[in-house]
């Protein structure tokens, strides 16, 4: 599929203040799942210089500097993408041993992913969590592709969605005792659930098609790590494995590292935060030689 997409965000002051130097993760990422065909960013007032910075997980992120105070700053990012995978079970394992858990990865990859099985602060695993987790393995008798469909499928089943713009993702014991949570909230669920049985998971921002589409916004979901196969997408707000209808920016074991937008800035007085987000479809057809899809397994049936 063929996208366009348009992000622009506004950071406006009562008085003038002077921005430190700012990273923006705004450009998304050329892999196996998409290609980034054009990419431009417009700022008002115009940086004095942009660096662009290849991040320890790969990710493309600018970082603008400002040489005088200002009373606003308007960024506008421009993209053309197109994504690639229209299945996302379009593979196999080899090792028979990945499609059993908990997972086993190659002696070789394994401290390359600590930081995607390490457990998240405190208080992510409490009761609710563990009752969560057993009845997941229950549902897929441990085993990896039913264990995730299930996984993606039961947190929009069992948990209200919610839209909640601003604040870190809830834990995921807060977001399973609040029965509700946002894209963010539920895609760190996923994740802790994911590495309790040493699958490897990381944090993506981007954005996506629903399947009921209304407004746009920044999305977040989360990806895995199979052996042999690579980093997958699973996208609990949806219910769903990402395939092309999902457009990654960025990625990261700590979904802080993901925000469209660090930085500081020297002065007083409030502010005002302004985000618009538009996602065009130009073209639905996929790419030749990914159009045949599969339905996914249902929870507990062996692939």
């Amino acid at each position: 599929m063929l996208f366009s997409l348009v992000h622009e965000i506004g950071f406006h002051f009562e008085d003038p203040v002077h921005f430190e130097p700012l990273f923006l993760r705004m450009r998304p990422r050329t892999d196996a799942m998409q290609s980034l065909l054009s990419f431009s960013l417009e700022s008002a007032p115009a940086p004095g210089r942009i660096d662009r910075i290849a991040e320890l997980d790969g990710n493309d992120l600018d970082r603008l500097w400002f040489r005088e105070p200002q009373k606003s700053l308007v960024l506008k990012a421009t993209s053309h993408v197109r994504t690639l995978r229209s299945n996302p079970f379009d593979f196999l394992f080899h090792d028979f041993r990945a499609g059993t858990l908990p997972l086993s990865y190659p002696v070789r990859v394994r401290p390359l992913l600590s930081p995607y099985l390490a457990p998240g602060p405190s208080p992510g695993r409490g009761p609710l969590f563990e009752r969560f987790l057993a009845h997941l393995t229950e549902l897929s008798r441990m085993e990896t592709l039913p264990f995730l469909t299930a996984l993606a499928r039961s947190i929009p089943e069992m948990l209200k969605s919610e839209v909640r713009e601003e604040g870190h993702p809830r834990s995921p014991e807060e977001t399973l005792e609040e029965g509700s949570g946002s894209c963010r909230d539920f895609a760190l669920l996923a994740m802790e659930a994911c590495r309790s049985l040493n699958i490897a998971a990381r944090f993506t921002s981007g954005y996506h098609l629903p399947v009921d589409p209304t407004s746009a916004t920044l999305h977040g979901w989360a990806e895995v790590y199979l052996p042999e196969v690579g980093w997958r997408g699973i996208d609990p707000s949806e219910g769903i494995l990402t395939a092309d209808r999902h457009i990654a920016l960025v990625s990261s074991a700590d979904p802080v590292l993901t925000l469209p937008t660090e930085g500081s800035y020297r002065g007083e007085g409030s502010s005002i935060l302004t985000t618009s987000v538009q996602v065009s479809l130009l073209e639905e057809d996929p790419p030749e030689g990914n159009s045949e899809t599969t339905p996914p397994p249902k929870a507990g049936e062996r692939t």
